[in-house]
Parts: structure tokens; C-alpha cells; sequence
């Protein structure tokens, strides 16, 4: 494991603002509250997620693909655009890397990450990273199980007899949070994230990254010989969290946090010049003062893609009903024919409320490819509609009935269009489309 050096500057200053951020947002979103339902939520048992007041079912999980397409196009847009930005600024590894580094720098001073710091000291920092641990994967679990609910169960005396499920994720994720911040860190960055494997594949020589000036730089000095502008003082190589040399060009391991940066302008203002490494392009490197191409081939691509991404996902949001209905034939009574020519068909409904409120949904008939007019029963009756709660579902029962026209017996299934409305909200409104079959005589 590398503990790199502590270096202060205006990447690292403007890198603290941004964890600043990110971290009471991922600690304390899912305590949020949307009236009286969750903020943010993955409900894995009830195959529910809540987002802003919403609720989404498996049955919809188009969005969740174009989530994921929309997620992957960005990454390749940004990464054509700025590099390896994420890695440095925002990604959960290098974020909990830095808090770690806080508190060992903290306790241990200047022995932080070095064989000589006192035993007590180094049992102290893991006693406080065991507990970040265990506070991290307490926030993690809460995205998937209430955490209100999850105090409730601590406070209750059966909790050490009968520990809820959450317990175990919990107890997993802090074992995995602990073991990677405390012996794998920069591993995991340069040999398992699969961004690090392909992120060469989508920069090109326009892409803004940490980079080395090495026309300026090379040759290095050497012997007290200066010939480039380089000292050759490679606080650049011992401040880098990966244990990467910049000026050995782009690296699969650099996650373009900018502490060479900070590190090469402390250095350089001592000699009254311009930092050799910092975000600029290849491009810029090879020929000083160019402008960044932000505009090419391959932005474009990536950049349309991820549009019509969004165009359609704004789209399909913008016009979703949320209400899910589901209307199968009854497998167990078949079609029949009753005297006097009418035809019964039997099906099973289910519908699930996706809104906090209460619905009163009318069920009928909007389209057919019979002839004759449809009759429709609701549970066997004549109910005119169906209630349901809020965030609940109901079952209930439909009858079709029809006494078909000579032509009508031509073919023997037909398709029927059912609109499902809400009485107060006209807007409010889904079709659904079923079968409907005529006995062979």
C-alpha cells in the first residue's frame, strides 16, 4: 500500500471543497424524507425504488437500461472531454482514501505510513478507521433499508437475539470498506477498476488531462546540470496516490487527482516559473498555445448518443403514467357460451398503485375488433371502479361478455383495448390489451 505525501495547493483545496460536498450528501440522502415516504430508496423485498416522490417497479426497467446506456455514453463524453476527472474528484475510492489519510496524518503526524510510528498510535487509527468503516456501510445499507427503521431495531430488546438482515450486509460492507482502504487502496485503481483499463482506449491527444510539460521539463537535471526546467526533485512521484511517475507520459494509473500539480507549482514558483505538469491536453504539450479542441469527431459521437439517451428517457418520464395493470385469461374457466349466443370471457387483474394517494379507477372498454358492443363486469358486478391505495395494489376479477355477429365467428380470438382511469384525474389514464376468444363450435 502506498502512503503518499501530504501536499497543499489549490487542486487539493478545491479537491477538500468538493468531498465537502459529496460526503454529507451520500451520509445523509437517505435519511430525507418526500412528504412522508423516502427520499431515495432501493426496496429489494417490496421490488420497489423511490426516487423524488416516485416509484418504480421491476415491469419498468427500461429505465433502469437507459440509466445504465446514459451513465456509460457520460463516461465515455467526459472522459474524451477531461480524462480520468472521476477518479480523482469524485470516485468513493479516492474520497474514503482521503478520509482515511486525514485521520492517520491526524493521530500519527509525520509518521503517518511510515514502520516507526508507535504501535498505540497505529491501534488508534485503525480503531477510528474501523468505525468510518462501519459508518460508511451503515450509509450504504440505508440506501436499500429504512434507517429509521434500522435505529427502531437497534433499540429493541430482541435485536442481539434475532439480528435483522441489514446486520450482516452491514457487518460485509464495512469488512470490504476497511480491508480496501487500509491494505489495498491504489491496487484496486490500477489493477481491478475496469474505468482504468479502457480509459486510454476513449482519450485521444485533445482530451484534458493531468499532463507533463516535458518540452519544457526534459531533459532533467542532472549533476547539477540544468538543461530543462525539471529539478529533478520527483515530489511528483512521492505525492501521487498511485506511486506513478507523470513524467513518464500518460499512465493507466493516474486518476488525475492533481496532487502532482499542487506538488510541481510549489517547486516551480521557488525557481519563478510556471508548473511543468498540469491539466492540458497532449496537443498543448507538444505545441504550446493551442487551444483545447472540444469539438471533434469523437466528442460528437458520444456527445449525440448521450443526447438521444436523454431525449428518450426525458420522454418516456414525461409521458409514464404511474400505474401498473396486469390482465391475464383465467386459466381454470375457460370461454363459454351461454343460451341465447352470449360469449363470457374470464380474466384475473392486478393492478399496483405507483403514486401516494388514493386512486378510484374506472375500468372499461375503449376498443374492439368485434363487431358486436362489449359488456364489461367488475368482479361479477356492475362496480363501476376499483379502489386503490396509496403505494398498494388489488387483485379483482373482469367479465367480458358479447353476443357475437356472423362475422364475428370468422375469427376466433379478437383483441380488446381496456383504458384504466382515474375518475378525479382524466389525464391520470392507461390501455391495456387482451384477448378475447370464441368457443369453436
Amino acid at each position: 500500500m502506498v502512503i503518499s505525501r501530504h501536499i497543499t495547493g489549490k487542486i487539493r483545496s478545491a479537491r477538500y471543497l468538493v468531498e465537502a460536498i459529496l460526503l454529507p450528501v451520500y451520509f445523509f440522502l437517505p435519511w430525507l424524507r418526500w412528504g412522508e415516504h423516502p427520499f431515495i430508496r432501493l426496496d429489494i423485498p417490496n421490488r420497489k425504488f423511490y426516487l423524488l416522490g416516485n416509484i418504480f417497479t421491476p415491469q419498468e426497467g427500461y429505465y433502469l437500461h437507459l440509466f445504465l446506456i446514459g451513465m456509460g455514453l457520460s463516461l465515455f463524453f467526459f472522459t474524451t472531454l477531461i480524462g480520468r476527472v472521476w477518479c480523482g474528484w469524485a470516485c468513493p475510492q479516492t474520497v474514503f482514501t482521503d478520509v482515511f489519510d486525514w485521520i492517520g496524518r491526524t493521530i500519527l503526524g509525520s509518521k503517518y505510513g511510515k514502520k516507526d510510528a508507535s504501535k498505540p498510535g497505529k491501534a488508534l487509527v485503525h480503531f477510528l478507521w474501523i468505525l468510518v468503516s462501519i459508518l460508511g456501510a451503515l450509509a450504504w445499507v440505508s440506501y436499500f433499508a429504512d434507517p429509521y427503521e434500522m435505529i427502531n431495531e437497534v433499540k429493541s430488546s430482541a435485536f442481539l437475539a434475532s439480528p435483522p438482515v441489514w446486520t450482516y450486509f452491514t457487518a460485509f460492507f464495512t469488512a470490504t470498506l476497511y480491508l480496501d482502504m487500509a491494505f489495498v487502496r491504489e491496487q484496486f485503481c490500477k489493477y481491478a477498476c475496469p474505468y482504468a483499463r479502457f480509459q486510454t482506449v476513449m482519450m485521444d491527444a485533445n482530451s484534458v488531462n493531468v499532463t507533463y510539460d516535458f518540452k519544457r521539463g526534459e531533459p532533467r537535471r542532472k549533476a547539477g546540470v540544468q538543461e530543462g526546467d525539471c529539478t529533478a526533485c520527483n515530489l511528483c512521484l512521492v505525492v501521487c496516490p498511485t506511486g506513478i511517475d507523470i513524467r513518464e507520459g500518460t499512465n493507466v494509473g493516474c486518476i488525475a487527482c492533481g496532487k502532482c500539480v499542487d506538488a510541481c507549482t510549489k517547486t516551480m514558483g521557488k525557481e519563478g516559473k510556471k508548473t511543468l505538469i498540469g491539466y492540458m491536453s497532449e496537443t498543448q504539450a507538444y505545441q504550446p498555445g493551442t487551444k483545447v479542441r472540444w469539438i471533434r469527431p469523437r466528442s460528437l459521437v458520444y456527445g449525440t448518443l448521450l443526447l438521444c439517451v436523454l431525449i428518450a428517457a426525458g420522454t418516456l418520464l414525461y409521458n409514464r403514467v404511474p400505474l401498473y395493470a396486469n390482465v391475464l385469461p383465467d386459466r381454470i374457466i375457460q370461454p363459454m357460451e351461454v343460451p341465447g349466443g352470449l360469449v363470457r370471457n374470464f380474466y384475473n387483474g392486478h393492478l399496483l398503485n405507483l403514486t401516494f394517494e388514493q386512486r378510484e379507477l374506472k375500468v372499461e372498454v375503449a376498443d374492439s375488433t368485434l363487431r358486436s358492443p362489449v359488456h364489461i363486469l367488475l368482479g361479477g358486478t356492475e362496480k363501476p371502479a376499483i379502489q386503490v391505495s396509496g403505494n398498494d395494489s388489488q387483485d379483482f376479477r373482469i367479465i367480458l361478455e358479447t353476443t357475437p355477429l356472423p362475422e364475428d365467428n370468422s375469427k376466433p380470438t379478437h383483441q380488446i383495448s381496456l383504458r384504466i382511469t382515474d375518475l378525479k384525474n382524466p389525464n391520470f389514464q392507461l390501455k391495456k390489451t387482451i384477448p378475447f376468444r370464441i368457443p369453436i363450435k
